[in-house]
């Protein structure tokens, strides 16, 4: 007989007798078991142990086993690896935009810096920031004009008067370079003078210069501040009269 499932069979044979010999046959069929195991992990989690082998790369994987009842059990496993995300940036700011805020971390120095993230598999998503601190640079000068010289550009302001000024340009590190001007403004200084004399006396010497005849005159020096003193001279000539008398007397 081919028996193909569980059951009671009996066969009728011949004994040493020649007479019948009735076997019964009691049959059970046991399974061979199957099972699936679905496994997803990442990749820094590799490798991955089952049934006492270490698996180090995605794929299916069968092992057979012993069932309870002696027969084969066939496992598979279907792993799954996702990837861990490395991620690196290179970053320059300004001393004056610290403390940064980078991910979970505020950052106050310059450095190399890692924080881990979760990516979109729920693996590490390691994140590396190679920070540069460039500075803000300040510049501080103090300066002396003449109100003649008024009004003073710099850098991008027109100065009308004395005082402190700033202004924010940008250094060779891409930063604020903050300028400030102290500003000293002295006077030009005017005078005049009035003068009268007789023809008789001219010329007349005023300032290493000999003026021969009336009239108003200037002349440009430097005063105690190094600016211009502006000097005028009125010259006012009065004549010398002359007369003559006859006389004739006892």
């Amino acid at each position: 007989m081919v028996i193909n499932t569980t059951g009671t069979y009996s066969d009728t044979l011949v004994n040493q007798y020649g007479c019948d010999s009735i076997a019964q046959l009691t049959l059970q069929v046991n399974p061979t078991l199957f099972s699936t195991t679905f496994v997803t992990l990442c990749n820094d989690q590799l490798p991955y142990l089952w049934n006492g082998q270490a698996f180090t790369a995605a794929g299916t994987f069968s092992v057979t086993l012993t069932n309870q009842f002696d027969c084969d059990s066939v496992a598979t496993l279907v792993l799954s690896v996702n990837p861990v995300n490395y991620s690196s940036t290179a970053l320059n700011i300004c001393d004056n935009q610290l403390p940064l805020l980078w991910n979970s971390l505020v950052i106050n120095t310059a450095g190399t810096y890692s924080d881990t993230l979760v990516n979109q598999y729920g693996c590490d998503s390691i994140a590396s920031l190679v920070l540069s601190v460039n500075p803000v640079t300040f510049s501080s000068t103090a300066l002396a004009i003449c109100d003649n010289q008024l009004p003073f550009p710099w850098n991008s302001l027109m100065i009308n008067t004395a005082g402190t000024y700033s202004d924010t340009l940008v250094n060779q590190f891409g930063c604020d370079s903050i300028a400030q001007l102290t500003i000293q403004v002295n006077p030009t200084l005017f005078s005049t003078t009035f003068v009268t004399l007789c023809n008789n006396q001219l010329p007349f010497l005023w300032n290493g210069q000999a003026y021969p005849a009336a009239g108003t005159f200037s002349v440009t020096l430097t005063n105690q501040y190094g600016c211009d003193s502006i000097a005028t001279l009125v010259l006012s000539v009065n004549p010398v009269t002359y007369s003559s008398t006859n006389l004739t007397l006892c």
